[in-house]
């Protein structure tokens, strides 16, 4: 029969939402389903109980009014991006064990600010968006029926905005207003283990020592008694994987009445086992009860344990359990397409299942901190985190070099949250203080000096937590071998430092600049020996419906249209063949794992998204890109043909890559044998394959995998045209389908009107929009490809063919400035003053010339005679 009123007791405990764990001296409820929600301001006072909330809007919670981001190139019809107050109620009845109880309650996070009654009571303020908070609540409830009134606001930190001082201040993200992660009823004892510790867990056990017969764990114990002297007992037990009990300690004291106070306990755990990342994430758990008289469980928290050690070397790098591990890693911000930052647990794990799957051993948290769920996740599956303050862009109010008072309280309060709410995770290798601090310095917006600010905070993650590294993302400092030109600086504010480097993406706007990254690497170690230094973010951004023949053909709009996913796959490839085989790094981090919010954004083919994640923002499409790492990272054999989402060709002739772990990969199309490619560096790639006219099967098989993608080409077969200096075709009115820039050696692509924009300056100055003179279609003069010398080779069958070129000069504006010739398939050279052709600078015009092909290849040579040739687009035509 007791077994049976157990039963029963749980039953009835699970329906109201409360942990059978919980059962046993703290009940905790979660508050989901009730709330009444209004957007903006409200008339009359919204945190009395008798307030009228009947038309409010109904909505559960997690909740978050905002709604942005959609692929299209106009924000979407409802989108949501109202920055302001948002109100939620919710009635509650109190548990009937309550009584003489202490209440509490919790919120995951609101974002930014939150005010909470209870019963017309202020109870609380909360400044900041990420963490856990909470208010005590028990002298504010009754018996019966209580309203818990909530006042968000995730306001612009404009000057006197309740967010003025509350960081971040500024980011590449989108800040969704809400009540976007759970809230929860708690009552527990009137002595118990402290709720009121920044949001933590008031447990958290540190290792002391660690070796293969014995492990020393240290449990702090956070206590509070807000009623009479009480005398207690401190329960500490440690369980293994299996539930075992393989430590256990006890302390018997007085708890003085109204104080809070901490016990510290050493266990002793014989044979321990590593939790050794994704080799083997073994898991104990310690849990710590406060008995009262009789035994009686007045409180009792339960917590990971992972039995490991973590430290960062200059030259070996990242140290896990005293042995090198290098993190082969990528960014996760925590939004999601249609739901913002309101996730579910099932979003948590499908996330983690498609990094794992990825083949990453590491995950930066950027850039705040994440929730619980993803860490617990992170803990079990044997991820290494990268936990990160909220602090991105700024140190200080804009205008201002050093921080306010205000501020710095603000973002050392966040520090203490971050860290004791996720103390115990095993899978937290490093916290880290700040992301591009000094951007906005850099580009001269705003004067800084981060350095004091950075210190402080690298400062409080000590004291809070010495066993583990610090380190700090940055962006904007000088580079090795440059010149010091007084820039700030923050490397060296934190134990380490990754560097946040874009090349091929922003830098020189070219793909073939990620060739860099390896150099640049070598040059900050070389300056720095004792800092170890990594890489936070690399990559570029990827449009899966927005494709070019040839990578190398142009300049990038980093942050506008269009964005070819070829182009990011490509960048990603250079930026891994660097830094592979740098063993001094202690990581690296591809930016990043899914596409996300930003409002700063048009780009790609999207609005309001940062495009450059390996996996779309629902999660549905893994860009080629993805598949690179797979091949590079992960065990499973691994075989993908990129550019299937290219489908329609513009050229007849084109580029075939895949990606493999195998050694070397074989090629079919439509049945035919192409022979085999060695896959170096995971990429394997077949060079002047030929399509028919319609749809073409292409099958590759390597090591046991097959892949298979359909490409057409509805094209003209004795004509090619060329948009020169361009990554993007065009088709014009009459049909005429111009590919992007291909066939090409030598030379440099340019933009006419690259976009104009800096992503933090609003109401910046554009220049007027350049104007070739004369173009019966601009788009064929909106780009040029120009050198000393640069050759074109078109794949087309033999005979007789005239071509056009399309010319304008955009520097000169005189004869004579500028004169180049142009020999086609080694006929005699054609002399081209392109000023004098067209009258005038910056004037369209045309040459033609005659031409024979032999060989299935039509060459067309340019040679600057004064100053460099150019051409604008290339038509050919069989006469």
């Amino acid at each position: 029969m007791p077994n049976r009123v157990f039963a029963i007791v749980l039953l009835f405990l699970l329906a109201l939402g409360v942990s059978p764990a919980a059962a046993q001296g703290r009940a905790e409820t979660t508050l989901a389903e009730g709330w009444r929600f209004h957007l903006g301001e409200v008339r009359g006072d919204a945190t009395a109980a008798g307030f009228d909330d009947a038309a409010w809007q109904r909505v559960a919670v997690p909740h978050t009014w905002n709604k942005v981001g959609n692929y299209a190139v106009t924000r979407r019809p409802d989108a949501n991006t109202t920055r302001g107050v948002g109100w939620y109620r919710l009635r509650f009845t109190l548990p009937a064990n309550a009584a003489g109880k202490r209440v509490y309650l919790q919120f995951d996070a609101a974002s930014i600010v939150a005010d909470v009654w209870v019963n017309g009571r202020k109870l609380g303020r909360h400044e900041g968006a990420f963490s856990r908070f909470r208010v005590d609540a028990t002298d504010a409830v009754r018996p019966g029926e209580n309203i818990v009134a909530v006042k968000v606001d995730n306001s612009k930190p404009d000057p006197g905005s309740p967010t003025e001082f509350v960081v971040p201040i500024s980011g590449d993200f989108f800040m969704y207003g809400g009540l976007y992660r759970p809230v929860s009823l708690i009552v527990t004892g009137q002595a118990h283990i402290d709720l009121l510790d920044h949001g933590g867990p008031g447990i958290y056990g540190r290792i002391t020592t660690l070796n293969d017969a014995a492990a020393t764990v240290a449990v702090l114990t956070r206590l509070r008694n807000s009623g009479r002297v009480s005398a207690v007992t401190l329960r500490t037990r440690i369980a293994d994987g299996d539930g075992r009990q393989v430590a256990q300690a006890e302390q018997r004291f007085s708890l003085a009445a109204g104080t809070a106070t901490a016990r510290e306990t050493a266990l002793t755990i014989a044979r321990p086992r590593r939790w050794n990342g994704l080799d083997d994430p073994y898991l104990y758990r310690m849990t710590v009860e406060l008995l009262g008289r009789g035994g009686a469980v007045l409180d009792r928290v339960e917590q990971p344990l992972g039995l490991r050690t973590v430290a960062v070397d200059a030259d070996k790098g990242f140290l896990l359990n005293g042995r090198p591990m290098r993190l082969n890693g990528v960014n996760r911000h925590q939004d999601r397409q249609e739901k913002g930052w309101a996730l579910t647990q099932a979003d948590h794990e499908q996330d983690m299942a498609l990094i794992e799957e990825l083949g990453a051993n590491s995950i930066r948290l950027a850039h705040y901190n994440h929730a619980t769920p993803f860490f617990d996740l992170a803990d079990r599956n044997g991820m290494v985190l990268w936990a990160e303050l909220g602090l991105v862009n700024l140190a200080s109010i804009p205008g201002k070099a050093d921080t306010p008072p205000a501020m710095k309280a603000n973002a050392e309060a966040q520090m203490v949250e971050l860290i004791r709410q996720n103390y115990n995770h095993p899978s937290v290798g490093v916290w880290s203080i700040g992301n591009e601090i000094t951007n906005w310095a850099s580009k001269g917006l705003t004067p800084s000096n981060a350095r004091p600010l950075m210190n402080a905070l690298n400062a409080v993650a000590k004291r809070e937590d010495p066993t583990r590294p610090t380190t700090i993302a940055a962006c904007c400092e000088v580079l090795p071998g440059e010149k010091d030109d007084g820039r700030d600086r923050t490397a060296g504010t934190a134990d380490t430092v990754a560097y946040n480097l874009y090349y091929g993406w922003y830098t020189s706007g070219r793909v073939a600049d990620a060739a860099r990254l390896g150099a640049v690497m070598q040059g900050y170690h070389r300056e720095n020996p004792t800092l170890p230094v990594g890489v936070g973010e690399y990559g570029a951004g990827g449009a899966i419906s927005q494709h070019t023949d040839n990578v190398h053909g142009g300049k990038i709009e980093s942050i506008y249209r269009p964005q070819a996913e070829e182009i990011q796959a490509v960048v990603h490839e250079l930026s891994w063949r660097e830094l592979k085989p740098l063993d001094f790094l202690w990581g690296t981090w591809v930016w990043q794992m899914f596409d996300a919010t930003s409002d700063l954004r048009e780009e790609g083919d999207s609005s309001d998204i940062n495009t450059k994640g390996l996996v779309t923002f629902d999660r549905s499409v893994k860009k080629d890109a993805y598949w690179f790492y797979k091949a590079a990272w992960s065990k499973a054999p691994v075989l993908h043909l990129t550019g299937r989402r290219y489908v329609d060709r513009a050229y007849p002739v084109i580029e075939v890559r895949a990606y493999s772990n195998a050694p070397e990969a074989q090629l079919s199309v439509n049945g035919r044998a192409l022979g085999t490619a060695a896959c170096a560096d995971f990429v394997c790639v077949w060079p002047g394959v030929r399509l028919v006219p319609g749809e073409n099967a292409l099958v590759a098989t390597a090591a046991g995998q097959t892949d298979r993608m359909t490409l057409r080409y509805t094209g003209p077969e004795r004509a090619i045209h060329v948009r020169t200096g361009t990554l993007e075709g065009v088709t014009l009115a009459g049909g005429t389908r111009y590919g992007s820039d291909d066939f090409f050696d030598g030379g440099l692509g340019f933009t006419l009107n690259p976009y104009q924009r800096e992503l933090y300056a609003a109401g910046q100055q554009r220049k007027a929009a350049r104007v070739v003179a004369g173009a019966r279609e601009p788009r064929l003069y909106a780009s040029w490809r120009t050198g000393k010398a640069f050759r074109y080779a078109l794949p087309l069958p033999d005979g007789q063919y005239r071509v056009t070129l399309h010319l304008f000069d955009p520097a000169e504006t005189a004869p004579g400035k500028r004169v180049f010739t142009v020999t086609a398939s080694g006929g005699a050279p054609v002399r081209i003053d392109p000023v004098a052709k067209a009258g005038a600078g910056m004037t369209a015009t045309t040459v033609e010339l005659p031409a024979t092909v032999r060989g299935g290849t039509l060459t067309l040579d340019f040679a600057g005679v004064v100053g460099e040739a150019l051409v604008s687009a290339i038509d050919v035509v069989a006469r």
